[in-house]
Protein backbone atom coordinates (compact mmCIF):
# COMPACT_ATOMS: atom_id res chain seq x y z
CA UNK A 1 0.00 0.00 0.00
CA UNK A 2 1.45 3.60 -1.14
CA UNK A 3 1.78 6.29 1.43
CA UNK A 4 -1.22 8.13 -0.11
CA UNK A 5 -3.14 5.07 -0.17
CA UNK A 6 -2.53 4.62 3.63
CA UNK A 7 -3.19 8.50 3.92
CA UNK A 8 -6.62 8.38 2.02
CA UNK A 9 -8.00 5.44 4.18
CA UNK A 10 -7.57 7.04 7.23
CA UNK A 11 -10.52 9.93 6.62
CA UNK A 12 -13.08 8.18 8.74
CA UNK A 13 -15.63 10.12 6.13
CA UNK A 14 -15.26 9.04 2.92
CA UNK A 15 -18.88 8.27 2.13
CA UNK A 16 -20.56 11.10 3.81
CA UNK A 17 -17.95 13.44 2.26
CA UNK A 18 -18.74 11.81 -1.04
CA UNK A 19 -22.06 12.84 -0.81
CA UNK A 20 -22.14 15.86 0.64
CA UNK A 21 -19.76 16.76 -2.42
CA UNK A 22 -22.78 15.64 -4.75
CA UNK A 23 -25.32 16.55 -3.39
CA UNK A 24 -23.91 20.35 -3.06
CA UNK A 25 -22.98 20.25 -7.30
CA UNK A 26 -25.97 19.40 -7.61
CA UNK A 27 -27.41 21.90 -5.36
CA UNK A 28 -24.96 24.26 -7.29
CA UNK A 29 -26.45 23.42 -10.42
CA UNK A 30 -29.81 23.60 -9.55
CA UNK A 31 -29.44 27.20 -8.22
CA UNK A 32 -27.33 28.70 -11.14
CA UNK A 33 -29.99 28.04 -13.38
CA UNK A 34 -32.47 29.53 -11.42
CA UNK A 35 -29.89 32.49 -11.38
CA UNK A 36 -29.60 32.26 -15.07
CA UNK A 37 -33.32 32.60 -15.55
CA UNK A 38 -33.47 35.62 -13.55
CA UNK A 39 -36.15 33.86 -11.08
CA UNK A 40 -35.72 33.36 -7.64
CA UNK A 41 -35.60 30.30 -6.00
CA UNK A 42 -38.54 27.77 -5.32
CA UNK A 43 -38.94 26.34 -1.74
CA UNK A 44 -37.89 22.59 -3.23
CA UNK A 45 -34.06 24.23 -3.42
CA UNK A 46 -34.27 25.69 -0.04
CA UNK A 47 -35.28 22.02 0.70
CA UNK A 48 -32.30 20.86 -1.29
CA UNK A 49 -30.20 23.16 0.87
CA UNK A 50 -31.15 21.23 4.50
CA UNK A 51 -30.81 17.98 2.05
CA UNK A 52 -27.13 19.09 1.80
CA UNK A 53 -26.71 20.32 5.54
CA UNK A 54 -27.64 16.94 7.04
CA UNK A 55 -25.13 15.55 5.15
CA UNK A 56 -23.10 17.68 6.38
CA UNK A 57 -24.29 16.89 9.99
CA UNK A 58 -23.51 13.10 8.97
CA UNK A 59 -19.90 13.88 8.34
CA UNK A 60 -19.28 15.66 11.55
CA UNK A 61 -20.76 12.35 13.19
CA UNK A 62 -18.76 10.61 11.23
CA UNK A 63 -15.73 12.37 12.23
CA UNK A 64 -16.22 12.99 15.53
CA UNK A 65 -17.01 8.73 16.31
CA UNK A 66 -13.64 8.38 14.19
CA UNK A 67 -11.95 11.10 16.77
CA UNK A 68 -13.67 9.56 19.77
CA UNK A 69 -12.27 6.24 18.94
CA UNK A 70 -8.90 7.45 18.55
CA UNK A 71 -8.19 8.64 15.00
CA UNK A 72 -7.25 12.26 15.05
CA UNK A 73 -6.96 14.85 12.57
CA UNK A 74 -3.60 15.89 11.63
CA UNK A 75 -4.07 19.49 12.58
CA UNK A 76 -7.30 19.28 15.08
CA UNK A 77 -7.46 23.33 15.44
CA UNK A 78 -7.70 23.91 11.56
CA UNK A 79 -9.90 21.19 10.56
CA UNK A 80 -12.29 22.22 13.26
CA UNK A 81 -12.13 25.99 12.13
CA UNK A 82 -12.62 24.14 8.17
CA UNK A 83 -15.50 22.48 10.10
CA UNK A 84 -17.39 25.16 11.42
CA UNK A 85 -17.48 27.04 7.95
CA UNK A 86 -18.47 23.98 6.25
CA UNK A 87 -21.55 23.53 8.85
CA UNK A 88 -21.98 27.22 8.55
CA UNK A 89 -22.12 27.42 4.62
CA UNK A 90 -25.48 25.63 3.64
CA UNK A 91 -27.96 27.51 5.93
CA UNK A 92 -26.25 31.24 5.55
CA UNK A 93 -26.37 30.88 1.80
CA UNK A 94 -30.07 30.06 2.41
CA UNK A 95 -30.48 32.70 5.22
CA UNK A 96 -28.59 35.38 2.60
CA UNK A 97 -29.72 34.07 -0.52
CA UNK A 98 -33.87 34.15 0.69
CA UNK A 99 -33.44 37.72 1.27
CA UNK A 100 -32.07 38.50 -2.05
CA UNK A 101 -34.62 39.00 -5.02
CA UNK A 102 -34.50 37.81 -8.58
CA UNK A 103 -31.10 35.92 -9.64
CA UNK A 104 -28.97 36.89 -7.05
CA UNK A 105 -30.48 35.05 -4.03
CA UNK A 106 -29.97 31.81 -6.63
CA UNK A 107 -26.37 33.24 -7.15
CA UNK A 108 -25.58 33.66 -3.74
CA UNK A 109 -26.83 29.99 -3.33
CA UNK A 110 -24.43 28.06 -6.09
CA UNK A 111 -22.18 30.24 -4.91
CA UNK A 112 -22.27 28.47 -1.47
CA UNK A 113 -22.95 25.35 -2.78
CA UNK A 114 -19.41 25.43 -5.13
CA UNK A 115 -17.55 26.09 -2.02
CA UNK A 116 -18.79 23.22 0.41
CA UNK A 117 -17.24 20.69 -2.04
CA UNK A 118 -14.04 22.44 -1.88
CA UNK A 119 -14.71 22.62 2.10
CA UNK A 120 -15.03 19.00 2.25
CA UNK A 121 -11.69 18.11 0.17
CA UNK A 122 -9.72 20.59 2.41
CA UNK A 123 -11.37 18.55 5.94
CA UNK A 124 -9.90 15.43 4.36
CA UNK A 125 -6.31 16.89 3.49
CA UNK A 126 -6.19 18.22 7.14
CA UNK A 127 -7.83 15.20 8.48
CA UNK A 128 -4.74 13.02 6.94
CA UNK A 129 -1.78 15.64 6.79
CA UNK A 130 -1.37 15.63 2.45
CA UNK A 131 -0.50 18.63 1.89
CA UNK A 132 -2.68 20.99 -0.67
CA UNK A 133 -2.11 23.05 -3.73
CA UNK A 134 1.51 24.03 -3.88
CA UNK A 135 2.51 22.43 -0.18
CA UNK A 136 5.46 20.50 0.77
Amino acid sequence: MTSSALAASDWPASLPGNVVIVLALVLALVAAVYAALSRRLPVWVYALVGVVEVAVVWLTVACAVAWAGGTAPADPVVFLAYLAVTLAAAPGAAWWGAAEPGRWGGGVVAVAALVVPVLVLRLEQVWTGTPGVGGG
